[in-house]
C-alpha cells in the first residue's frame, strides 16, 4: 500500500517499492525517482542539506500530492515521502513511487508528483558547505 509522509533518518527503498506493488498483478510499470544529495553546488562542495518543514502543513501536502496522483493519471497506486533534518551526500531526500498499468502514466504521474513538492509543499533546504558556510536554497 502506497503512502506520503515526512520521515526523519533514511529511507528504505526497495522496502517502499514492495508495499507500493505487492500483490497487485494489473501493475505493469513502476517509476522510482531518487532525489540524492550530490557534492556539488555552484555554491561550493556540499557537505550536506538540511530540510526544515512547517509540521501542520507538509504532510497533508504530500498526501494531497500522492492522492491528486492517483486519481489524475490513473494509478494503481503511489507512494511519496520526503526526509526532513540532515541528510548527508549519496542519500535520498525524496522519494517518488508511481505504479500503473501502462508505463507512459507511472512516468507522467512521477514527473508531476516531483514538481508539485518543488511548487506547493511547505519544505524549505539549506546548503551546509564543507568549509562551514551555509545558504537557504530558493528554489528545488
Amino acid at each position: 500500500m502506497g503512502r506520503s509522509g515526512i520521515v526523519e533518518g533514511p529511507i528504505d527503498e526497495e522496502a517502499e517499492i514492495r508495499s507500493v506493488v505487492e500483490g497487485r498483478t494489473e501493475v505493469g510499470a513502476i517509476v522510482t525517482f531518487r532525489g540524492v544529495i550530490r557534492e556539488t553546488s555552484p555554491h561550493g562542495r556540499v557537505k550536506f542539506l538540511y530540510y526544515d518543514f512547517y509540521p501542520e502543513m507538509a504532510g497533508r501536502a504530500l498526501e494531497e500530492i500522492r492522492r491528486k496522483a492517483v486519481e489524475k493519471f490513473g494509478l494503481v497506486d503511489a507512494t511519496i515521502l520526503h526526509r526532513v533534518g540532515e541528510v548527508p551526500v549519496g542519500e535520498t531526500a525524496l522519494l517518488v513511487i508511481t505504479a500503473s498499468e501502462h508505463r507512459e502514466a507511472a512516468f507522467e504521474a512521477a514527473r508531476w508528483m516531483v514538481d508539485e513538492v518543488k511548487r506547493s509543499a511547505a519544505i524549505w533546504k539549506k546548503e551546509v558547505f564543507i568549509g562551514g558556510e551555509e545558504r537557504w536554497v530558493e528554489e528545488g
